[in-house]
């Protein structure tokens, strides 16, 4: 969390991302009691979710305070800024403020193509492999649902499953906000940030909060780069048994004539119809092996 005072509390996030939270639950509180209004969340959340509302007005002025790069970049050369294009009218709106999930939109859509998402945040998204098998991808869907650009994916093709396991993540559309962490309800996922473009104020002056401002962000930065979880340790001699027993299983494995490999493609449907229901999703999850072997034998009977 941001708040160098602590006043804003998370709801759980896991529940909001499933769609499964109670709309009488807020998503977040603040304690305005303990806020001390240094614009820090208004300034550097990408998805534009504070809002400033300043009594009496004037008081606090953004330009005296430190900022974040831009989610985004333009080549210029390319943009036309078309003002009777829907996409263009929506770029020219929201460039000031950070909306990632408009931002999205406006690359999808750009029709010079002169629009991309860009992060001033540098880091890694890093998935807890020793850990993978308490993922339920299809149940759980908490890091693709919360995802404001869809970085994240569940692999479908067999090519896929073979690359990435369970769950992917592709970095290339990432800016590290960290709400897939947050979202996981088996703490699978780290997102290490390891630096952050930050950038002076607009307006020149020796304003008291600048400095702990930055003295904030680069101690968030510095804890997770002193007190991060170890990244998941492949087992290479388990894997290496592993590559030898598959190969063995295939060299012995006799060609299937066309009707048993449509015997065996039926009942493999069958298996997978089976695997997709809530009710051995949750079976594995609480690893109740009896129970699912019982399903099993009824499908292959």
């Amino acid at each position: 969390m941001v708040c160098p005072v602590d006043a804003i509390e998370l709801g759980p996030i896991p529940e909001i991302a499933q769609n499964i939270l109670d709309e009488s639950n807020p998503k977040l509180l603040i304690d305005h009691e303990k806020c001390c209004y240094c614009m820090l969340c208004a300034i550097v959340c990408p998805t534009d979710a504070f809002h400033e509302n300043i009594e009496p007005e004037g008081h606090i002025n953004l330009d005296e305070f430190p900022s974040i790069g831009k989610f985004y970049k333009i080549d210029f050369q390319k943009c036309e800024e078309d003002l009777n294009n829907e996409i263009c009218q929506l770029c020219l709106k929201v460039r000031e403020r950070n909306h990632v999930e408009e931002f999205y939109k406006i690359q999808k859509e750009c029709p010079t193509k002169c629009f991309q998402v860009d992060s001033p945040i540098e880091g890694e998204v890093i998935i807890k492999k020793n850990m993978l098998h308490k993922c339920d991808p299809l149940g759980c869907k908490a890091c693709v649902n919360i995802c404001p650009v869809e970085s994240w994916f569940i692999p479908e093709s067999a090519e896929e499953i073979a690359k990435f396991g369970k769950i992917a993540c592709n970095e290339d559309a990432c800016f590290y906000c960290g709400a897939c962490e947050n979202s996981c309800p088996d703490d699978l996922i780290i997102v290490d940030r390891k630096d952050i473009e930050i950038i002076d104020p607009k307006k020149e002056g020796a304003f008291p909060w600048i400095e702990g401002w930055i003295k904030n962000i680069k101690e968030i930065l510095r804890k997770r780069i002193t007190q991060r979880e170890k990244e998941p340790i492949d087992i290479p001699i388990i894997e290496q048994e592993i590559e030898k027993v598959k190969e063995k299983i295939l060299e012995e494995v006799p060609q299937l004539s066309d009707q048993d490999r449509k015997k065996l493609n039926e009942l493999n449907e069958k298996i997978q119809n089976l695997l997709r229901t809530k009710k051995i999703r949750y079976w594995i999850k609480d690893k109740k092996t009896e129970k699912i072997a019982k399903e099993v034998k009824k499908q292959l009977n």
